[in-house]
């Protein structure tokens, strides 16, 4: 698990999505990059999930099963303050653990959010 982290923290380095004016013009509309990005992480997910399908078995032989869950107002609410913490602090939540390690502060900060964000979803759901 920890190489696949890596991998993931490396592409996404790699890849712009660490850097903040990346971020930060993608969510003014002034660059479209970030979206392009995400459509083809999408694209690529859907093809693997079509193919996945049409085998109707996962890659390890188990009968592939793909729950299909409502959607619950806790998670409209939890996808909107996910949505104003990624536009206040233009920076992908991804690349967090890769921002400290290559030096950033900001990392440090979006990390406090993250975890902050975690300890007040413990608070309002008890």
């Amino acid at each position: 698990m920890v190489a696949v982290g890596v991998a993931f923290g490396f592409l996404l380095t790699a890849s712009g999505l660490g850097n903040y004016r990346t971020i930060h013009d993608g969510l003014l509309l002034r660059d479209p990059y970030i979206y392009l990005m995400m459509a083809s992480t999408v694209a690529t997910a859907g093809v693997g999930v079509a193919l996945l399908r049409r085998r109707g078995r996962t890659l390890f032989g188990a009968p592939l099963r793909i729950p299909r869950h409502p959607v619950r107002r806790e998670a409209v609410y939890g996808g909107a303050v996910f949505g104003v913490g990624f536009g206040v602090g233009a920076t992908c939540p991804g690349i967090t653990v890769s921002a400290i390690a290559t030096g950033s502060w900001w990392g440090g900060v979006v990390l406090a959010g993250i975890l902050a964000g975690l300890w007040l979803r413990g608070r309002v759901t008890r």
